[in-house]
């Protein structure tokens, strides 16, 4: 972790970022949202209401990089050696190469005993963009909307998912929902990822679980309170070969650090946390002419031994 004279050296941007507001209303109805368009009037699309937070101040993580860690901060920089050329990630068949360079990395670093992707994105954004064009987008926009992908209890289902009736020898050891994102072209500055540290959260206070409904699944995620103590950091000139990975969910909690306070005999503990919130944000240093992003996000299941 940086010290506080290194945290006032860096770099850093001011930018609004998007939260969830508080509603009482949540202690009766889960926040929830449709990802389809309903054909009804009958059911609102969501019932959660975001407010929108300027001056969010998001350093550089540049100069620091190996100074933060998956396992303290909840995210850090890995470097990737890729076969695969830009127009590569757009073959269904051909990304599946970079799948298995990503599964033998994690499984390396995390010393894992299996390490599988499972799903993946790619986000180009529309030169428009936030603008809206009045039509689809062909390609998913960034987000401005902090979020943690998953629960811990969504992540045992997603297990369950990918492997039936042979999920009950994973779920008795330990398990880690791990994202991995990259920009497809660099270096990159245009809306890039920003992630949250997760030492600087505390889930009890910070997170509501939401319910995200698809016509086929309806799955479980985390929406984020805003927090004035949150230290939030991205990559400036984010070369295609520099992946963020961080930390979405983890079954043994205790190695998922969180905000550090007093207990009741004022004592330093530190929480749990199940995942780092993130999202994307307007960067008001982009170069000009810089293409806007396209970058590629992959979600994997780690598995131990223990």
């Amino acid at each position: 972790m940086a010290s506080k004279k290194e945290q006032e050296s860096l770099a850093s941007v001011e930018a609004s970022l998007h939260f969830l507001k508080k509603d009482p209303h949540y202690k009766e109805e889960k926040p929830y949202a449709f990802r389809y368009e309903l054909t009804t009037d009958d059911v609102p699309q969501s019932n959660m209401e975001m407010e929108k937070i300027d001056c969010v101040s998001i350093t550089n993580m540049r100069t620091i990089q190996d100074k933060l860690s998956l396992e303290v901060n909840g995210f850090e920089v890995v470097e990737i050696e890729s076969k695969l050329g830009y127009e590569d990630f757009f073959d269904p068949g051909k990304v599946e190469i970079y799948f298995r360079e990503l599964e033998r990395l994690l499984q390396l670093r995390l010393g894992a005993s299996k390490v599988e992707v499972f799903r993946y994105g790619i986000r180009k954004r529309h030169p428009n963009f936030p603008l809206s064009t009045g039509k689809a987008y062909e390609y998913d926009q960034p987000t401005s909307v902090a979020h943690i992908d998953t629960t811990r209890d969504e992540a045992r289902l997603e297990i369950r998912r990918q492997h039936g009736s042979a999920c009950s020898e994973l779920l008795s050891k330990r398990s880690q929902w791990i994202n991995i994102w990259k920009p497809l072209k660099g270096p990159l500055n245009d809306w890039p990822l920003t992630v949250c540290d997760s030492s600087t959260v505390q889930e009890a206070t910070d997170l509501e679980a939401a319910d995200l409904l698809y016509p086929d699944l309806a799955t479980e995620n985390y929406q984020i309170y805003h927090r004035s103590r949150y230290r939030w950091y991205y990559l400036s000139d984010h070369k295609p070969s520099e992946l963020i990975i961080f930390k979405q969910a983890d079954s043994l909690e205790a190695a998922s650090p969180g905000l550090t306070r007093k207990n009741v005999y004022r004592r330093a503990v530190a929480d749990e946390m199940p995942g780092v919130p993130h999202c994307s944000f307007y960067n008001p240093l982009v170069p000009q002419g810089e293409e806007p992003r396209e970058s590629i996000e992959a979600r994997a299941l780690v598995y131990y031994d223990d």
